[in-house]
């Protein structure tokens, strides 16, 4: 209390604007404890300046280790070496604590009498597809409790959908209650890896940390569960995955792409690569030279389709980043019209029927897009899923799911054939390991089909010759 009374004390020295500033942090213990655990300060700091001004000048409120108020000093007056934390950094922090906040009253609302923390969780398993924005940010409240745990989870809970899957890939009608049970527990897995890839890389950076240094050893690209899963869906939010753990990823995916040998794979790093490129411009250069590379290392092996292979994925990926801005209008418009569709079975009149769709809102375009489970052996598939890639790459978790609302018009209940189609998928994929849409290339010494009358490897299949 003596700290408290002389903070309180000392505030004339300060400015009407800045002593609201102060007031709001001595009232909120919550934030100042927030901003002094994430501020990153030298270990042996008894004492912290936070800049409510500017940084250099102040004025400064001082505070202990443990976020005791001591006194606030005016602009020009020594910190006497305390370790300053800028006022850009604590309004970011507590914009970040007010999310959170947030987030925990939405839990609060979508909790039911008698039912705790566990038991919300319990949604991943069991609403599928139809997990809302709501909920999923109900569960998200409590990520900085779950840390890695969702996923550990995931890469079990991935497992088992693998080992469950060839048993029911010869399943082709669902009729006894037994074969019932298992097709939906099937999907509710599928689903359950597609939310926890999100939820656990909507993590706080520490967390992302443990699971960056985690991945450096483990063989595969963390994003390869959620991916090899074969929806559109699945692999933007392994690409946004790859972006949000950042760029210590880059080598990591380098080297599943540079020695993969299953399409899946390739896709999978591709993607990843130029998202992290894509959310974080300081490694965009690093990104597109790496997908780059891809190219020439295939003019050294022509004909052989791993490595043709991871030269078409580069260069579709590089395609996206070097024209994101007109591929994402063109993915807005594609969500646009898939929202038209999905609401058409409403009768005129319904808040969620669009006749036009240049009446739907951004933020329902960008869902349908991103929570859009396509199969990517198809080519038209596969070029949402390219021309999407800028927006999954900058978006936030709670952007793959629709609001509740939204969900109850336009989505019935689960039918087995949702399921049982999405299965079939996968026996095209132990068919098929080249990339489906892998162009045949012609040989070195071939004329060059663009018509240049020099041979191939002179012209557009010279390394470094620029894509058409």
């Amino acid at each position: 209390m003596p700290h408290a009374h002389h903070f309180l004390g000392r505030l004339d020295r300060v400015k009407r604007a800045h002593t609201e500033f102060a007031l709001n942090l001595y009232n909120d213990s919550e934030g100042v404890k927030f901003v002094l655990e994430r501020a990153h300060l030298p270990p042996e700091a008894e004492r912290i300046a936070l800049a409510i001004g500017d940084t250099k000048l102040g004025p400064f409120v001082i505070v202990t280790r443990d976020g005791r108020f001591v006194t606030c000093l005016g602009e020009g007056m020594s910190v006497g070496g305390c370790p300053i934390v800028a006022r850009s950094q604590i309004d970011s922090l507590l914009s970040r604590l007010a999310e959170k906040r947030a987030r925990r009253e939405v839990a609060a609302r979508e909790m039911r009498p008698n039912e705790d923390e566990d038991d919300l969780f319990q949604r991943i398993f069991t609403r599928g597809k139809r997990l809302t924005r709501e909920e999923f940010l109900a569960v998200s409240a409590f990520e900085s409790m779950l840390g890695v745990e969702p996923f550990l989870l995931m890469i079990d809970v991935g497992a088992d959908v693998v080992k469950n899957r060839p048993m029911l890939q010869r399943i082709r009608r669902a009729t006894s209650p037994e074969t019932l049970r298992a097709v939906e527990g099937q999907d509710r897995l599928e689903w359950a890896v597609a939310h926890l890839m999100l939820l656990s890389c909507a993590a706080e950076r520490a967390d992302l940390d443990v699971l960056l240094r985690s991945s450096k050893n483990a063989g595969s690209t963390p994003s390869y569960l959620c991916s090899v899963q074969l929806g559109q869906t699945f692999l933007l939010r392994g690409a946004w995955a790859a972006a949000r753990l950042g760029k210590g990823l880059l080598p990591i995916y380098r080297a599943v792409l540079e020695s993969a040998t299953d399409w899946v794979s390739m896709l999978d790093a591709a993607l990843g690569i130029a998202a992290i490129g894509l959310r974080h411009a300081a490694s965009f250069d690093d990104a597109r030279r790496i997908l780059q590379a891809q190219r020439a290392t295939a003019e050294k092996h022509p004909g052989e389709m791993d490595y043709v292979g991871r030269a078409a994925f580069g260069h579709w990926a590089i395609e996206t980043m070097d024209d994101v801005q007109r591929r994402t209008e063109q993915t807005y418009k594609a969500g646009r019209g898939m929202c038209v569709t999905y609401g058409e079975h409403l009768p005129e009149g319904h808040a969620l029927r669009f006749t036009r769709p240049e009446d739907v809102p951004d933020p329902l375009a960008r869902a349908a897009v991103l929570s859009f489970d396509g199969d990517v052996h198809d080519e038209q598939v596969q070029t949402i899923l390219y021309h999407a890639l800028g927006i999954a790459a900058r978006a936030s978790a709670e952007d793959f799911y629709f609001p509740r609302d939204v969900v109850r018009a336009w989505f019935g209940a689960w039918s087995p054939e949702e399921t049982l189609f999405r299965l079939q998928r996968f026996e095209k994929a132990g068919r098929k390991r080249e990339p489906a849409r892998a162009e045949a290339r012609p040989g070195r010494n071939d004329p060059c089909p663009r018509g240049s009358g020099k041979k191939y490897k002179k012209c557009h299949g010279a390394a470094g010759a620029a894509p058409e």
